[in-house]
């Protein structure tokens, strides 16, 4: 029997069946066919807020059948726990006066993190951010006049005008574009019940997934709000939230919590500046007939054999806003130029890993920053600097 087929069965005898049995029955059957549609179909949707939120254009009518399955198994499992059964409308009135947020997370790197978050209260957008992760001592302001990024190990402070967290969205709204997305894109999200065992109580859970990435959402039945979420997969550039382990609603904030005073004798990177290099279409390489790796092997070797080579002229050109990220005259040969790939929370571009021989024989593998461009309809690209300090790969003979 087809899928679809054997849903619509198993979604009739949901009316005279309650067990267990028929419930892992329409799941399984639910989550293969979403995995059919997922493989026949690559993510036609697109990002909106925290990497959740799916919208598409609306898709042939056979996927309708996958939807109807996940409500009938929403109302099926929530009407011996919830009285009247989950809506997402509920949810969404449930979250319309939210202030603040607080938020015990992890990065994609897995680093734990908290957040602390005020809403805008005309828009419900979050409007200031501060988050702080303990062991690595890194700090995130984010605020919509100037943000900061403190590093507190290497006293540096990296400044931009403007938020640094681009949440275009209100909590608010979360639910209401779930619901949306899910008629819009049938096969963009699953809807089921899941026992949690943290808080030994049944919850609804929504999976969804397409255009690289996929987020599985907890939401307490009574409540109406969610409470926790966690990330499957991303392919994002930019990317902050993995798993969101703990969410507390409208809590007291003090006063002062969202300003920063630049620390006496810090390092400052000012990012607004550095963007006008960046941008600047002097300023790079042409791209065009290369591939995302062909290119960023081109400039990096453009860049190390410069700076080898005491080429001022060339490593302005190809890395205008860190032209001399090493002494030249310590360094004699490139040796490796590894595969270019997204670090999770590096928003400008993708990292290429570059081995380099010192002249005490030393191997350093640093990690420059890609970022690709296209001005005036022409692809390029530019060395927006490094990620993190260089890492010895071999010591010194």
């Amino acid at each position: 029997m087809r899928p679809a087929e054997n849903i619509e069965k198993l979604i009739k005898k949901l009316h005279y069946e309650t067990s267990a049995e028929t419930h892992d029955k329409v799941y399984r059957n639910v989550m293969q066919a979403l995995d059919k549609q997922l493989k026949q179909k690559a993510g036609a949707a697109a990002p909106v807020l925290w990497r959740i939120i799916m919208k598409s254009p609306i898709t042939k009518l056979s996927t309708a059948v996958v939807v109807i399955a996940c409500i009938a198994l929403v109302v099926s499992f929530t009407e011996k726990i919830v009285t009247p059964a989950y809506s997402f409308e509920q949810t969404l009135k449930a979250m319309h006066d939210l202030r603040t947020m607080y938020m015990v997370c992890k990065d994609w790197s897995d680093e734990e993190f908290e957040i602390w978050i005020k809403l805008d209260p005309n828009t419900g957008i979050p409007e200031y951010c501060r988050a702080y992760w303990p062991r690595i001592k890194v700090l995130d302001i984010s605020r919509p006049d100037t943000s900061y990024q403190y590093n507190e190990r290497g006293n540096l402070v990296q400044i931009n005008s403007g938020k640094l967290y681009s949440i275009h969205v209100a909590p608010a709204n979360i639910f209401e574009q779930l619901l949306e997305a899910s008629r819009e894109n049938p096969d963009s999200m699953v809807i089921f019940h899941e026992h949690d065992g943290q808080s030994n109580k049944s919850l609804i859970v929504v999976i969804t997934r397409g255009y690289g990435q996929s987020y599985k959402v907890y939401i307490d039945p009574e409540t109406k709000l969610p409470v926790r979420m966690k990330g499957l997969e991303n392919k994002h550039l930019g990317a902050v939230f993995k798993d969101i382990e703990r969410i507390e609603f409208n809590v007291d904030l003090p006063e002062d919590i969202f300003d920063f005073e630049i620390p006496e004798g810090a390092k400052i990177i000012d990012h607004d500046r550095n963007a006008k290099l960046l941008n600047d279409p002097q300023n790079g390489i042409s791209t065009e007939g290369m591939t995302e790796q062909q290119a960023a092997e081109t400039i990096a070797t453009m860049y190390w054999d410069a700076l080898i080579n005491m080429d001022e002229t060339t490593t302005q050109k190809v890395s205008p806003a860190s032209p001399k990220m090493a002494d030249g005259s310590l360094l004699t040969e490139l040796v490796e130029v590894g595969r270019l790939y997204i670090q999770p929370g590096c928003g400008i571009g993708k990292l290429i890993p570059c081995r380099i021989r010192y002249k005490d024989g030393s191997l350093k593998e640093w990690k420059l920053i890609i970022k690709t461009r296209t001005i005036d309809g022409l692809s390029s690209c530019v060395i927006a600097g490094f990620y993190n300090s260089p890492v010895e790969i071999e010591s010194a003979k």
